[in-house]
């Protein structure tokens, strides 16, 4: 396509009178008002449009000049041909093509009577007649599609016609700009939520991984502290079992029960030293809480606590004497 034939498509026969009876109210509502999307911007620009020039058919559009495929992004069609939305058809099937190409407005109001345009199947399939549209362009010159109206009837259009449909597809952009921009924010700030979990996640982990440490460090300590001590008790006791004559009944029975006792103890530091995986309890009443031992080491047989050895001397101190 020659740069001659380009220019044709923008020029009229001759010179036509401008045309002041637009709506000046309703751009004024279009270009100050508050949109929720780009969508809603567009619907809007679409009515203004039809309001404006009288054409049915309002497309927003984005080309692939590389894959020659051009997407319906937004749509209003009165006419009835069927044009919605996510509709993809080929480029240069229709005039948005050339708009794109030539980074430059068309304004036809008979395709049927240009070279170019006639033999496409805009007009031969859909029977399109008059056409104007001008280029997106995004706020860095690149162009990425077209704002166009269209009918079946011929109309005609004038050069302000034009003009507002420039400033009405840079409108367009803006909203469709922000909207990107709105959805790079929420990835952004989607991806920060999920990094901010994983950061808790894994201070957690360290958090537990010292709490294991320091239980670890501190039930081996206490082991060998008292293992220490404990096994003077056991041997002692033992050597005073071994001296008690056949009638001392009852110092052997105190023995019999220190020495169980020592044991239980002697099992309790054995358990402290096999702790894996700390688990809490609460400790009698109140807040206060203490390591769970049956839960937290590899054997899960009950444990004899503490309390159980203290109601043992508790029991025996009760008993009345003979």
């Amino acid at each position: 396509m020659e740069d001659s034939s380009a220019k044709a498509t923008v020029r009229v026969g001759r010179a036509e009178p401008e045309s002041d009876s637009w709506p000046r109210h309703s751009l004024f509502s279009v270009g100050t008002q508050a949109f929720c999307g780009a969508s809603e911007a567009a619907q809007a620009i679409f009515g203004l449009i039809s309001e404006l020039v009288g054409l049915r058919i309002c497309v927003l559009t984005r080309i692939d000049l590389a894959k020659n495929t051009l997407t319906v992004v937004e749509a209003l069609d009165t006419s009835g041909l069927g044009i919605v939305r996510g509709m993809v058809l080929p480029a240069d099937e229709m005039p948005c093509d050339y708009v794109v190409r030539s980074s430059s407005a068309v304004r036809q109001s008979d395709l049927n009577a240009h070279p170019l345009f006639r033999s496409l199947p805009a007009c031969t399939k859909l029977g399109l007649r008059s056409y104007l549209g001008v280029p997106l362009r995004r706020s860095d010159g690149t162009v990425w599609g077209t704002l166009a109206a269209a009918d079946t009837a011929a109309r005609k259009t004038t050069r302000s016609h034009a003009q507002i449909f420039t400033v009405l597809a840079r409108l367009a952009v803006l909203e469709f700009e922000r909207e990107e921009q709105r959805e790079v924010l929420e990835d952004h700030a989607k991806s920060l939520v999920e990094r901010l979990a994983m950061a808790e996640a894994l201070e957690e982990e360290r958090l537990g991984a010292v709490r294991l440490q320091t239980v670890l460090e501190a039930a081996a300590t206490v082991s060998h502290e008292v293992n220490n001590p404990l096994t003077v008790l056991q041997l002692r006791l033992g050597r005073l079992m071994k001296r008690c004559l056949p009638g001392d009944a009852e110092m052997i029975d105190d023995l019999q029960v220190a020495l169980e006792a020592a044991d239980e103890i002697n099992e309790v530091t054995t358990q402290l030293r096999s702790v894996v995986r700390p688990v809490s309890t609460h400790y009698l009443r109140g807040n206060t809480r203490m390591i769970d031992l049956a839960a937290s080491t590899h054997d899960s047989a009950d444990v004899v606590s503490e309390s159980s050895i203290v109601d043992r001397w508790r029991e025996k101190e009760t008993e009345p004497d003979v």
